[in-house]
């Protein structure tokens, strides 16, 4: 089954680059997916950063206003 997926122009570049020759698209997000780790293995690493977790916690405070609350 196919399903229509939307990328923003930086996300397509972004493939496009990572892209094998040999590879579709749907290949190199299944390639990437496969070597992604648990994030339950990164569970309180930050606990003892707190300056660390305040920046990420801003970075991603200013995305979600730049994408237009998308991911919210």
């Amino acid at each position: 089954m196919v399903k229509m997926v939307s990328l923003s122009n930086k996300a397509y570049a972004e493939l496009k680059d990572i892209k094998n020759i040999d590879e579709s698209f749907s290949d190199v997000i299944l390639r990437l997916l496969k070597n992604t780790k648990d994030i339950k293995q990164f569970a309180g690493i930050l606990k003892d950063h707190k300056s660390e977790l305040d920046l990420m916690e801003e970075r991603i405070t200013e995305d979600r206003k730049n994408n237009n609350g998308r991911y919210q």
